[in-house]
């Protein structure tokens, strides 16, 4: 009777395996230079409807700005991890709340919190509106500079 069903199975089995083609994912790649990706469709009601496709460099599809490199200015830096990001929050929420039109950026880079503003061409540019900022906030004035970074145009 193990026989019979063995043999069974075996027999039910080989449509399974001469009827799929195996193919493996670089050749694939090679022949259609596509990788389709199939998801749950509850990912996109926990992420959003966005879809964002990267790139090789690094870059995004969804991305409506264009990355080069400028200037910006650093008000604030500090390596206390989460007294330095609450200041770094606060810092930002205070600006955005005096200078609307100017953009901010808080990022992390172990080990400093850093707050940025601006997004400059030039120096001159940058230089000119360092003085605006020194003057309409004294308090962060002294620990204010240029920093040559990526910016978003």
């Amino acid at each position: 009777m193990k026989r019979f069903l063995f043999f069974l199975f075996f027999i039910c089995s080989i449509p399974f395996a001469f009827g799929q083609e195996s193919q493996d994912i670089c050749t694939h790649l090679q022949e259609t230079g596509r990788v389709t990706i199939v998801q749950d469709s509850r990912l996109n009601d926990l992420l959003g409807n966005q879809p964002i496709s990267y790139y090789a460099n690094g870059s995004r599809s969804g991305d409506a700005s264009k990355n080069t490199m400028g200037y910006r200015i650093r008000v604030f830096s500090g390596n206390q991890q989460t007294a330095s990001k609450n200041r770094c929050y606060s810092i930002q929420a205070y600006i955005n709340q005096e200078m609307p039109e100017l953009p901010t950026y808080v990022a992390f880079k172990t080990p400093n919190w850093r707050v940025s503003v601006g997004d400059f061409r030039t120096s001159e540019e940058a230089s000119s509106m360092l003085a605006q900022l020194r003057k309409a906030f004294p308090g962060y004035a002294k620990d204010m500079f240029i920093v040559k970074e990526k910016i978003n145009l």
